[in-house]
């Protein structure tokens, strides 16, 4: 007769089911009438973070998060009284207070006059499987955000069109106009020039939009960081007026050159100014400084074009989740948490990377790192030339 062996160790029938339960990957434990745990396996003391010994000691009601303890309760004695297997998810908690969400099978066990013994339950940790749900969600979300863009791209046009005729006659009607020249009459032409290059950017936007919704991707060209960066403080002057922000632009013309796509950048560095905007209403000394510097990783050459305001800053759980999709530290409808995670993702296609340097009560750092392209090398590589 072959015998088994399991950890180099020689065992018999009578302690498979011992060692399985040992080795096994997910929690196995037996409670007793009062809930006090009389069985466990290894899996509980990596997951808990208790020794067996403690565990062992312990209630069924310590291990449980203490928000569901009621629902813990009823599920038990109902468990007692039918004995019916049950699939239930519920909440954890282990030794650090960590919440870890499971689903759970049980079973109860009686003796040979129908008395109540022991439950038996395997417990198993499904934190990846919400994980993959909750990706699975966002990407629905997303998908029928991007869909509503695309019509909302599409219906833009007419109106759009029509405001781009009128500003055109509006400014056709004041050069015919015969009467000298007035400062007021300069004033209204310089709003009307704004007007228009607003609904350039508009129209830039909307294109945009429709040919991410068809999969069309955008063009790249070598570009020049001050025009974007111009551009998006520009956009963003209304807010920036708003709030009372002093703006401070270190970028200089005609030095920091990468290839992309213009109005996906200005898109990016929009939402971070804007962002900045907003984390500085409640504070004093409102200050928006935008600068880059050469940066170089893994032997490559980067732009870090940092976007820095003195705002409220971020909370230190919250700096690796701000990137993620719907999640926001803005007020509930003042966010929808799909900046920043739409920026990543302009950037991460740019061949770049964005991080987040930030300290409570005293501002925030976004960086944005951009591939180098010297200018001369690179629009004779790029048939667009210098956009």
């Amino acid at each position: 007769m072959t015998k088994m062996r399991i950890d180099g160790k020689e065992i018999s029938n009578a302690n498979v089911f011992e060692i399985i339960a040992e080795h096994f990957p997910d929690i196995i434990h037996s409670v007793d009438g009062v809930g006090n745990i009389v069985f466990t396996n290894r899996k509980a003391e990596s997951l808990l973070g208790y020794s067996q010994d403690e565990l062992l000691s312990m209630n069924i009601r310590q291990i449980y998060a203490d928000e569901i303890l009621d629902k813990v309760e009823e599920g038990f004695n109902q468990l007692k009284r039918k004995g019916e297997k049950t699939i239930i998810e519920s909440t954890l908690k282990d030794r650090d207070g960590n919440r870890i969400p499971v689903e759970i099978r049980s079973f109860g066990i009686y003796d040979d006059d129908g008395k109540f013994l022991r439950t038996f339950s395997i417990i198993r940790d499904i934190r990846e499987i919400k994980e993959l749900q909750n990706t699975l969600i966002h990407a629905g979300r997303l998908a029928a955000i991007g869909e509503m863009a695309s019509g909302i791209a599409h219906d833009i046009k007419n109106p759009l069109n029509v405001l781009f005729l009128t500003s055109e006659l509006a400014m056709l009607a004041l050069n015919e106009m015969a009467e000298p020249k007035s400062e007021s009459m300069e004033k209204l032409k310089k709003s009307l020039k704004g007007m228009e290059k607003a609904l350039q950017m508009i129209e830039k936007l909307s294109e945009h939009l429709s040919n991410f919704s068809r999969g069309v991707a955008e063009r790249y060209e070598v570009v020049d960081l001050h025009s974007i960066i111009a551009d998006s403080l520009f956009i963003a002057q209304n807010k920036i007026k708003m709030c009372a922000v002093t703006t401070q632009n270190k970028v200089e013309k005609g030095h920091y050159f990468t290839k992309g796509a213009p109005n996906q950048l200005k898109q990016v560095f929009v939402n971070l100014i804007t962002n900045a905007c907003d984390a500085m209403a409640e504070t004093k000394g409102r200050s928006l400084t935008l600068s880059i510097s050469p940066f170089k990783r893994d032997g490559m050459g980067y732009w870090k074009c940092d976007v820095s305001d003195t705002g409220i800053g971020i909370p230190q759980d919250a700096l690796e989740s701000v990137f993620q999709s719907f999640f926001t530290t803005k007020e509930k409808g003042k966010g929808t948490g799909l900046g920043l995670s739409i920026s990543r993702g302009i950037i991460k296609n740019h061949e770049g990377d964005i991080e987040v340097h930030s300290e409570q009560g005293k501002g925030t750092t976004f960086s944005v790192y951009l591939p180098r392209a010297e200018y001369q090398k690179a629009c004779r590589q790029s048939p667009q030339g210098h956009g």
